[in-house]
């Protein structure tokens, strides 16, 4: 009788997939099966579990191929005999005799055959398991138990050592590391002879910490992650290997995402436990000034809070650059968003009774989505929307930027002084030191007040003092820093923002969309509402401070500062010229 096989093989982290315990695993497992013939395998049935530990017990929770295998098995789904493979009895556990005779013992009674091809044990299904079966896989079971063990103590240990030896390089101003597994953009030299430890002296990469910083400022320039990846990749920028790994994916939005995220561009070290197949946890502890620092603390906050006002912005304006309401722009009547229409591009041939032109400026209009797409409101049995009005796009984008573009962007538009700038990265850097010095203080004093140890004590005191002298040192940079105020003339604020809603208007590509980008960060940044009404009424409120209404030939209707009192013709308060005019349309329709 001939009975379906199945091959089970296993490793406990993902790196193991590079090296040949899979290859080895399957060759094992087929050259047993070539000496059975009564067993067929096929490769449907082949279960590999990548990067789960049988220590742990990962590979027999939901998400692995074994739990599923042992969910089949007691649905009753090979009753009729079936036969499971694997290298060795720690394959599918290394909990102990306490968890793998159970397991064993389960399988063979749900009809299942396990085999064990490196001693060629077969536990057979529907059968007793000897007393020297038993004695076998209790040995074997504890055997591999003890080992992933002693891996797991191992492990913790160099974990534990490897950050002890970052804080005291740190300490010393160094940067040294025990490993090459470091970020790419920074080289290791190892500076330990062959026959001692590896220690590796760590240096900023040039040509990559150029990209770095050129990625950071593209995000806080209003870039997004998907134009970034289609800017580098255009001009055929080298994707960085590490380890003689190289991606043939070029630059990805999932690895530039990664990049403005990691902490490390500024020389933090992070360290993590990382037990054997379990999941990856801090271990509360920041190593400053490990790696060499490539991004300043003021660069990186930037870059967070550019990512950060850029939440809710459509994909599409990364590419395109159009539509600078994208992701602000909203429907007065749902609060859903206005879409941008194109009807007709700049340049586009239009026919013409005299033939046919070029067309000299673009058309396009704001268009509820809602609306639109006619999405229906389950809830309420109607249509979400009935606001059908388009809004001419070119004329509201040119209306608010001359009427309101010296509220939103000067500021963000002028570019900051360099001594001012090096200061301010000086005192965020010392207000890490700071704060990192200020829990090292506190968790000392703890110890002390646990254990009554006099080092603990000496060490917080000593600490303490360390303190209160950078917070001395802190006060006095920050001193400096309201002395030295920007001295920019009104006049070279007005010609700055004339070159740049200029540029934005740019022949070229390249021109123009940087200074769309600066502007839309800008408005991202300052323009609190923007509502678009049926009454085709658009408002546009800055800042919860001014509030502007303009008519859909962009005329200005209404503009007042919002904490000021307004009063109607009748004398009623808080009189708003959108309710007005939505008055005066509901009497003209009666």
């Amino acid at each position: 009788m001939t009975l379906q096989a199945t091959i089970y093989a296993r490793f406990s982290n993902q790196e193991q997939s590079q090296g040949s315990s899979k290859t080895r695993q399957l060759k094992v497992c087929r050259e047993f099966l070539s000496d059975r013939p009564e067993w067929e395998i096929s490769e449907d049935r082949i279960l590999i579990d990548q990067g789960l530990s049988a220590f742990s017990g990962a590979n027999r929770q939901p998400g692995g191929q074994l739990y599923e295998f042992e969910q089949q098995a007691e649905a009753g789904l090979f009753k009729a005999g079936h036969v499971l493979v694997v290298e060795h009895i720690d394959r599918i556990s290394r909990q102990g005799h306490d968890e793998v005779l159970p397991l064993v013992k389960k399988l063979t009674q749900a009809g299942v055959t396990v085999a064990v091809a490196s001693g060629r044990r077969i536990y057979n299904a529907y059968e007793r398991v000897t007393l020297g079966a038993v004695i076998e896989a209790v040995v074997a079971a504890e055997l591999a138990r003890e080992e992933s063990d002693n891996k797991s103590k191992r492990l913790k240990a160099a974990q534990n050592e490897r950050v002890a030896a970052a804080q005291k390089s740190a300490a010393d101003g160094q940067h040294l590391s025990m490993t090459r597994t470091i970020p790419a953009w920074i080289d290791a030299e190892r500076i330990s002879k062959s026959s001692e430890r590896p220690l590796y002296r760590m240096t900023l990469n040039k040509k990559r910490a150029s990209v770095l910083r050129e990625i950071f400022q593209l995000t806080i320039d209003g870039y997004g992650t998907p134009a970034i990846a289609k800017k580098l990749n255009e001009r055929g920028e080298p994707v960085w290997n590490h380890l003689g790994q190289r991606s043939n994916n070029g630059w990805t939005v999932g690895y530039l995402t990664k990049l403005v995220l990691n902490r490390a561009v500024m020389g933090e070290y992070h360290p993590k436990n990382r037990p054997r197949g379990g999941k990856e946890t801090s271990k509360e502890i920041v190593v400053l000034n490990h790696f060499p620092q490539a991004i300043d603390p003021i660069m990186f906050a930037k870059a967070h809070a550019a990512r950060q006002s850029r939440k809710g912005t459509s994909g599409a304006w990364q590419i395109t650059h159009n539509n600078l309401f994208s992701g602000i722009a909203k429907c007065g009547e749902c609060g859903g968003r206005m879409k941008q229409e194109v009807t007709v591009k700049k340049g586009q041939l239009r026919r013409h009774k005299n033939g046919r032109y070029p067309a000299g400026q673009t058309f396009s209009y704001l268009k509820c989505h809602n609306a639109l797409n006619r999405v229906w409101d389950e809830e309420r049995d109607q249509l979400r929307c009935t606001n059908r009005n388009s809004f001419r796009y070119e004329t509201l984008e040119r209306v608010i930027l001359e009427s309101a573009m010296k509220f939103v962007v000067v500021n963000a538009d002028v570019a900051s002084d360099s001594q001012q700038q090096a200061l301010k990265i000086e005192i965020a850097d010392k207000q890490r030191f700071i704060e990192e010095k200020r829990k090292q203080v506190d968790n000392l004093f703890r110890a002390f007040a646990q254990s009554g140890s006099q080092t603990a004590e000496r060490m917080a005191l000593e600490m303490e003092k360390e303190l209160l002298d950078d917070q001395a040192a802190l006060r006095e940079l920050e001193k400096g820093l309201t002395q030295g105020a920007d001295a920019t003339s009104i006049e070279e604020y007005e010609a700055r923002l004339k070159a740049l809603l200029e540029s934005i208007e740019s022949d070229d590509a390249e021109e123009r969309n940087s200074a769309r980008i600066r502007v839309k960060q800008a408005l991202g940044r300052y323009i609190s509402r923007l509502t678009c009404h049926d009454n085709r009424m658009t408002c546009v409120e800055y800042g919860n401070a001014l509030r502007s209404v303009y008519d859909t030939d962009g005329s200005l209707l209404y503009q007042a500062f919002m904490n000021e009192t307004i009063y109607g013709p009748d004398g009623e308060p808080d009189w708003h010229p959108v309710d007005d005019l939505e008055l005066a349309d509901e009497q003209a329709a009666d």
